[in-house]
This record gives structure tokens, sequence and C-alpha cells, in this order.
């Protein structure tokens, strides 16, 4: 939702302001998500309820935050990992845009590969190879759906899908893609599918990438060396890189076409086709991001710096006057906190699922909290004194209040209960 809304940004219009048009085919399966309702629950819904004192433009930053910062703490709960820090770039202000017409047309089209990237990310947005390599990593999480873009699969593989790391990347190098094309039907629709022994046969485990992630390594090899398109090509991208072939290894990929074996080479041709050039070197890709996408598949601390700096550019471009969390007010204040056991009209409640438990623990347990809120819940925490910025003030810097997971339980609970 967040990145649908600020990759629109260019000339100085659009980005951050809450205005997406629903009708737009490239938004589908948004509205879902923000009015309607998606499992019981909807972004409008927490809005109204819990943070109104800010502007919707700066609540659908703050949701996705909340996400990425949920979901990476369940992946530092699985393995020892860098911590992502949101709220020290996080700054609030935004004004809410009531009409948006000059966006359509303006989101990415993942047929064109790099020529699509280069217009959005790096024309319209301002940013680097880098950047726009860094950001592209929110594929991690979540799948396309036919119903809504067209496409079919996970960026990475379902249970790396429910934590925000460097899968993305890793995938991109380690694992063997193959184009899949007229995916339902629709020759306008292309993508590719992970070849690899490692797969997932299965439908609902299907993993794929489009040509808009596989364009930041590969480019076909030779002075004129073109894009890789899946409708175009008969071959597979694959790395064989020995410190990439290391960091999937826990993922199950193997080399594309088999197991490995002595002559990698040799393996690679099984999918890729008998010519060195083919998907471009694998040893030396040349695609315009491959430095960075090796970089962050081997360093999660490298791609968490290069994310914060360009996700922080993304969500500001369009906006002035906006101010860090260090000028908010404070007062000594009761908050309530909602309940996990209050009416059935909050949308944090009624949730008994072990999907919600697991999301009230992330929240607690996220890096940036303290200790005594770490061992709370939403119940424990409910009419607490504590010093807290104001409620009542214009600017609502109490949604970002990382003293306490006090983001998740005010404006993402029932969100993140139900869809974690």
């Amino acid at each position: 939702m967040a990145g649908h809304d600020f990759m629109d940004y260019a000339n100085g219009q659009g980005g951050s302001d809450a205005c997406t048009d629903m009708s737009d085919p490239d938004n589908a399966g948004l509205s879902a998500c923000l009015a309607s309702g998606e499992h019981g629950i909807s972004l409008a819904q927490v809005y109204q309820q819990f943070c109104t004192s800010v502007s919707l433009a700066d609540f659908l930053v703050i949701a996705a935050e909340a996400v990425m910062m949920s979901t990476r703490a369940r992946h530092q709960a699985a393995v020892s990992a860098p911590s992502l820090d949101l709220k020290s770039s996080f700054r609030y202000g935004r004004t809410t845009a009531q009409t948006c017409g000059f966006a359509e047309g303006r989101l990415p089209n993942p047929e064109r590969g790099c020529d699509a990237v280069q217009e959005t990310f790096l024309d319209g947005m301002g940013l680097d190879w880098t950047e726009a390599a860094a950001l592209m990593a929110v594929h991690t999480l979540g799948r396309a759906q036919v119903s809504n873009s067209g496409y079919h699969g996970w960026w990475s593989d379902p249970e790396n899908s429910r934590r925000f790391n460097n899968d993305y990347f890793v995938s991109l190098l380690a694992k063997g893609w193959v184009p899949e094309r007229s995916i339902s039907g629709n020759t306008a629709k292309n993508q590719w599918e992970r070849s690899d022994i490692g797969r997932d046969t299965t439908f609902d485990g299907h993993e794929m990438m489009l040509n808009t992630d596989m364009c930041l390594v590969y480019r076909e090899t030779g002075p004129n060396g073109g894009p890789v398109l899946a409708d175009q090509h008969t071959c597979c991208a694959w790395l064989a890189s020995p410190e990439i072939r290391g960091a999937v290894a826990s993922n199950g990929g193997e080399y594309c076409g088999g197991a490995p074996g002595p002559d990698p080479r040799q393996e690679r041709q099984k999918c890729c086709g008998p010519q060195q050039g083919d998907c471009g070197d694998e040893r030396n890709p040349t695609g315009p991001a491959q430095q960075a996408v090796r970089n962050f598949a081997t360093d999660e601390a490298v791609w968490l710096e290069a994310f914060v700096r360009a996700w922080t550019k993304a969500v500001e471009n369009g906006h002035t006057g906006l101010k860090s969390l260090g000028q908010c007010p404070t007062t000594s204040t009761t908050s309530s906190m909602p309940s996990s056991s209050s009416s059935s009209s909050s949308p944090g409640s009624s949730s008994t699922s072990s999907a919600g438990a697991s999301s009230s623990t992330e929240a607690a347990s996220s890096p940036s909290s303290t200790s005594d809120a770490g061992s709370s819940s939403p119940s424990s925490t409910s009419n607490s004194e504590t010093q807290t910025p104001d409620l009542t003030s214009s600017s609502g810097c109490a949604t970002w209040d990382f003293a306490g997971p006090r983001l998740i339980l005010i404006c993402s609970l029932g969100m993140l209960r139900r869809l974690l």
C-alpha cells in the first residue's frame, strides 16, 4: 500500500500522500486492504479508531513500518541478525491529497524491466541503483496474485516471506529461473519461475521473479547486451559464486537443473542453454545493480543501511517542513491502550488465533522496545501513567512512540493479528 502510494512521485507531484486511484488496474487489490477489509480488518478502520491525530498520509507510512519492524523481529528471533531502525529516520507532517489524477501510468510496468525501474525509481523518485535495489527488497514480504496483478507466486519462499530479510537478493542470485509465459492465459503477463532442484512444485509454494527484479542483476553479455525479458528468452539466470552458494544453502537452493557438480557451467546448461552468454555470464553479471545485489545477499547490515536511506527518501518525497520525533511535545498523560479483550468494534479485538498470539509477542519483542514494554500485553498496559507524546497534539507524535510498542498496539495490532 505505502509503496504504491509513493512510487507515483515525479516532478514534484505525488509521493506519500495517501492518494491512490483504486480504479487503476495497477492498484487492484489495495481497496481490500485500505477500505473493504482483509481478513476482517482494514487500514481505514484502524486509522479512524486509533490514529486520526496524524494525517492518513503519515499513517500509511507508519503502518508499513510497523509491519516491517514486526516481521524483522520474527527474523531476528530465528537467527542472529542486525536490527532494523526506522524510528530514527521517521518524520511526520505529511499532507493527505484529495486528488491525484496525475498518478496514472507512473507505477513501473514489470514487463519493461529496468527501463521501468529507471523511470520510476531513479528519474522520478531520485534514487540511485543501489537504493532502488535495496528498496525492492520489500518484495520479500508477501506474494503476487493473479486476481490482483496478473502474476502468481512468492518472491521468496513462503517461510521467508513472513520475515523481512535479505532472502530476496539471495534468491535472485542463487536459484535457477526460467521464463513462465502467459500467466493464466494472459499474453501480457510474463514472469520467471524457480527451476532448480530446491523448488516447491505446489501451486501455493510457487516462487517467481518479475523482469523488474531479474534486470537488477542480469543482462545479455557482449557490447550490445540487451535486457533479459521473460517473453523473449529461454534461459534461466543463476550465479555460480561461492559466497552466494553458501548463503542459499539453508533455503535448499542448489545449482540450476540439478545438484552441485564438479562443473558448474555444465550444470547450468541443463536449463539455461549451451551459450556462455545466455542470460548473462553467471560469473560476471552486468545488470545495473548487480554489485549492490551481491553485497546485500551476503551482508544484511549493508542492505539495511541502504534500505533505510532509500525508504526515507521515498516516503519524504514531495513533502516539506516534516518534523522529527525529537520535536514531539510531551506531557504526563493516562494512555489507554486497545485491549485484546475489548468489544468487537475494536479493530484489534476478538482474535484468538495462534497468528494473533504470535503477532502480539513479536510486537512486544521489537528491538526498539524497552525492557518493561517487552513483557507487556495490550491489556496489562491499559490505563498506565506514563510520559508519552501528547495525544491531543495536532502533530500526533504518540503514533510513533517506540518507548513501548505503542505504534503496533495503537495503530497496527488488529492488522498484524490478522495478517501475519
